[in-house]
């Protein structure tokens, strides 16, 4: 019988055993959404305007002229943000880069080139593996399935987020493209442009920097010497930026600067997970319980991916999940767009999956 998935390779119990489990995950994570436990959509913003107003109005003013950290410093505290942290100070690349375009529209067009690039990168990454990948070798098989074509459909929704109204302004969303950009690359085997895309989605928003650290462990494991260094080199040339960012930050820092009533480290536990998942243009309109199920779905595809590539993907979508699990906010709902791309991967896996867990539950257990 030829393995489609690794779930091929259970025994009829193992498989049986693994069905309920999936089960028992769908009811508990819809429960999630229709408990108290559940964390909200998408809110308007804060006192005194929203992230998009803000940002818009900091690249107003570079584009005027003025500094990216004295526009930041003019914005934020008016606006009712909390000024006490550093990490309530974006780093300046995002910001600095629209505010230096002549005009709104080529940025909207620049980060829409770069989700169409990551849409046909994933397409070509996928058709890729199913005809000279891993997964072929294992399977035997030579033909293409409907997947990089269905892959490329739900990526509509996450990679349609950068270019609706004024949103490509988000910085969390530049790093997501970039994030997605840089799987590819690496399903593509492009290492070093795998590399150098996931870099710049850490100087563009911090929170990538968890990607940037697992690509130094695979490639350290994997004992693979150039792109070890290649991620090394990067990642200290980011604290260096860092460093800059969070010393100039520190003396803008006001004596009477509010900060926030609490704590990053919130334990929204399911409930912020399911609702980091929903960024997501078709999911966003639709009820969060169905986002519950998206997502246990994906995590089923990943977990019957066995690829080298697969195993990477999985593994960042797994590291952010237990991350948001732990730190984050309610209206920090939006660092999801980090991983919205890759949790296609996992969906588009999941009919495969569940076959080959059916197929293998029901045969007869000698």
């Amino acid at each position: 019988m030829k393995r489609v998935t690794d779930y091929a390779r259970l025994t009829p119990l193992q498989a049986r055993l693994v069905l309920a489990v999936i089960l028992a995950a769908a009811i508990a994570s819809v429960a999630v959404t229709l408990s108290p436990m559940a964390s909200s959509n998408i809110r308007p913003g804060i006192k005194g305007g929203n992230d998009v107003a803000l940002y818009r109005a900091e690249i107003e003013r570079i584009r005027h002229g003025q500094g990216y950290y004295d526009a930041a410093a003019a914005e934020l505290a008016p606006r009712g943000y909390p000024t006490r942290s550093v990490f309530n100070w974006r780093t300046p690349l995002p910001m600095w880069l629209l505010g230096k375009l002549p005009a709104d529209a080529f940025g909207k067009v620049l980060l829409g080139g770069l989700a169409l690039m990551a849409l046909l990168m994933a397409v070509a990454a996928l058709v890729r593996e199913e005809t000279v990948g891993e997964e072929n070798a294992a399977a035997g098989r030579g033909v293409l399935s409907g997947r990089p074509i269905s892959c490329a459909l739900l990526l509509i929704g996450p990679l349609m987020l950068p270019v609706l109204d004024q949103l490509f302004v988000v910085p969390v969303l530049w790093a997501g493209v970039f994030i997605a950009i840089s799987v590819c690359a690496f399903g593509l085997n492009r290492p070093y442009w795998g590399v150098a895309f996931g870099l710049s989605a850490a100087f563009l928003r911090e929170l990538a920097l968890l990607y940037c650290l697992l690509g130094v462990g695979i490639a350290l494991w994997r004992r693979r010497r150039g792109e070890s260094a290649a991620w090394l080199i990067g990642l200290a040339a980011w604290l260096g930026f860092y460093a800059v960012h969070w010393w100039t930050v520190s003396g803008l820092i006001a004596p009477d600067a509010i900060a926030h009533h609490h704590g990053w480290v919130r334990l929204g536990g399911a409930g912020f997970v399911i609702s980091t998942a929903q960024m997501n243009a078709y999911l966003l309109p639709l009820p969060q319980w169905v986002t519950a199920l998206y997502l246990v779905a994906a995590l089923v595809g990943f977990a019957g991916w066995g690829t080298a590539w697969g195993t990477r993907v999985g593994l960042s979508v797994c590291l952010f999940l237990a991350t948001f699990a732990v730190v984050g906010q309610s209206f920090n709902q939006y660092w999801g767009s980090l991983i919205a791309p890759l949790l296609c991967f996992g969906v588009v896996r999941f009919p495969a999956s569940l076959w080959d867990l059916w197929r293998t539950a029901t045969r007869r257990i000698s």
